[in-house]
């Protein structure tokens, strides 16, 4: 089996900025993503958005354009993205023929933009883009209560009580000045802080040198944020059930079908190949049961989401005229793949063959290898995932199956 992720060579600069590359010779191009390992987790209390504002303003005061920025690496046929905000870090990549004229040039502009930015222009023009941004994502009100109100009863105590979205809200956006981008960078964008990776023609050794020429190779005080530390366990959520009622809200458009969503939190000490084939053994009763048996819904499903902290774990099921029936059901798909071992083995080895024939392309496994580092500040293996896959038993999904119990849920029911 192929496994682009065991070719990956890591060096230290005397700075700290650690380099991750994988070689694949006769490529004619280079794949590079860059990582700061602090993100939305880490905005001050009241300041939420603080990260995602700093990847927004950030291109915006280099001493290229982000017009010219793109216009560069358009040129050489390349690609560029200019910033990607999660809870867990901002990432940065770009794309382009493994040439070392056009690297020494992309070195330059994006280490001069994640390590020597002064915040002077456009943060006004940003504060507003991003404010439009949420609202796009919040085009009700409605939604935004909803949500607000099951970050509230799942997660007390940590920042996603607060925080929605990494992106922050319109109130603490508008609180965000000049100092408070200024201080958060020259803390957290850091060689110390920051990993690069590298996948396609160019070796390490010949990225360590483009690099060592750069504006990367600079010292800048910093330390590495570290990485959470998994919980153990979970306390129930605060609300367990939501009942809303769209007849009695102002809309203007009828709704004649019911909606079915609940979420619970796992604790991420769990092995994230268990929560894989939890979903996958859920998925497939959740067709069998809802759609395909009794035709209640179209799309039902699971969604798993790592917090590193722990998982949230969702159930969601569109449009269904008996929404009492289709929550019975539902309850009952949770007790049935916990006493389906045969299920749960069927499921391991069509995760295994998975896993063995995947098709990646450069950027797939830049992209994938940025993920890895920024829940576990190393790069996974296809042959470790397996090793883990394998080592999945029955015992590790009923105990993981506990924190789907009613009163460690919080479901919501979407009325007509």
């Amino acid at each position: 089996m192929w496994d682009p992720y065991s070719e990956f060579q890591s060096a230290i600069l005397p700075n700290g900025l650690t380099i991750h590359a994988a070689h694949w010779p006769g490529r004619p191009w280079e794949a590079i993503g860059f990582l700061i390992h602090s993100g939305a987790e880490h905005d001050p209390v009241g300041l939420e958005g603080l990260a995602h504002f700093i990847e927004h303003a950030i291109s915006e005061n280099t001493h290229v354009s982000s017009k010219n920025i793109c216009a560069f690496f358009e040129s050489c046929g390349g690609f560029v993205n200019l910033g990607t905000t999660s809870y867990s870090g901002a990432s940065y990549r770009f794309f382009v023929p493994a040439d070392k004229a056009i690297l020494s040039r992309a070195f330059l502009i994006f280490g001069q933009m994640l390590l020597s930015v002064e915040f002077e222009r456009c943060i006004e023009q940003e504060r507003q883009v991003i404010i439009s941004e949420f609202y796009r994502q919040y085009v009700s009100n409605v939604k935004l209560e909803l949500d607000t109100r099951k970050h509230k009863a799942l997660y007390p105590g940590f920042w996603l009580e607060r925080s929605v979205r990494p992106l922050g809200n319109p109130e603490s956006v508008r609180k965000i000045t000049r100092k408070d981008l200024q201080s958060h960078y020259d803390a957290h964008y850091t060689p110390a802080n920051m990993s690069i990776v590298g996948v396609g023609g160019m070796r390490l050794p010949e990225l360590i040198e483009l690099l060592s020429k750069s504006p990367f190779a600079a010292n800048k005080k910093g330390a590495r944020t570290p990485l959470p530390m998994p919980v153990t366990d979970v306390v129930p959520p605060s609300e367990t059930r939501y009942n809303f009622k769209v007849s009695e809200q102002n809309f203007n458009f009828p709704i004649n079908a019911s909606w079915y969503e609940s979420t619970a939190k796992i604790p991420g000490s769990i092995n994230d190949q268990v929560m894989g084939i939890l979903k996958e053994s859920m998925d497939e009763v959740l067709n069998d049961e809802v759609r395909e048996k009794r035709a209640l819904s179209y799309a039902v499903g699971c969604y798993i989401y790592n917090f590193r902290h722990f998982y949230e774990f969702l159930i969601h099921c569109d449009a269904t005229s008996d929404i009492n029936g289709a929550g019975e059901i539902i309850e009952n798909c949770i007790s049935l793949v916990g006493n389906r071992e045969s299920l749960v083995e069927k499921t391991k080895r069509y995760v295994l063959a998975r896993n063995s024939i995947k098709d990646l392309t450069g950027r797939n496994v830049c992209d994938n290898a940025l993920e890895d580092l920024a829940n576990y500040q190393r790069v996974i293996s296809l042959a470790e995932i397996g090793r883990n896959i394998e080592q999945v038993t029955m015992n590790d999904i009923q105990i993981a199956l506990q924190y789907l119990r009613p009163e460690r849920r919080w479901t919501l029911i979407i009325e007509p």
